[in-house]
């Protein structure tokens, strides 16, 4: 098989995702230093794309009702989340330790979700002219991975905030 960019590109990207997930994951597990900054960014990124998402599916109401679900769903888990996490104050800093569950399996749901979307987009390629063909982002279940994801994350991070100023 000849290498093209059609051959290659979508490899490449599968792995790049793949290493990027992996990283964040290793990130994210155990103690975590407490900076204010860096998840008041985070709370805003996660907003912002949420609200981008949001707009997108204004005009496709079973994708708007899947990303609402979502984030509706998301706020709780990430209550149980809060409850779950360790806060410690040391005379190195102050730091938490998020449950490593809830956060690995809510990023590893959308990660699926969103490769098995692109091997369906990839694998109808040739027919994207087709009306019939999937559209990547029009699928309410994959946009409620991501709101479910996205409020867990925002709902968590304010927690954070919110129970580090006790």
């Amino acid at each position: 098989m000849p290498l093209t960019p059609g051959n290659v590109v979508p490899p490449l990207l599968v792995s790049f995702i793949a290493w990027r997930a992996y990283r964040r994951f290793n990130r994210n597990i155990g103690r975590q230093p407490l900076r204010t900054k860096r998840i008041i960014m985070r709370i805003v990124i996660y907003s912002v794309i949420t609200l981008v998402v949001a707009v997108d599916s204004i005009l496709h109401l079973p994708v708007l009702r899947g990303l609402g679900i979502g984030l509706l769903l998301g706020v709780p888990l990430a209550f149980l989340g809060l409850h779950l996490t360790q806060f410690e104050n040391t005379p190195a800093g102050r730091f938490y330790t998020p449950n490593t569950y809830i956060g690995i399996i809510l990023s590893v749901l959308l990660m699926g979700r969103l490769v098995y979307r692109f091997g369906i987009f990839y694998a109808n390629m040739p027919t994207l002219g087709n009306p019939n063909s999937p559209a990547f982002v029009q699928s309410p279940l994959t946009v409620f991975f991501f709101g479910l994801l996205a409020s867990y994350r925002i709902a968590y991070y304010a927690g954070i905030l919110l129970r580090s100023r006790d």
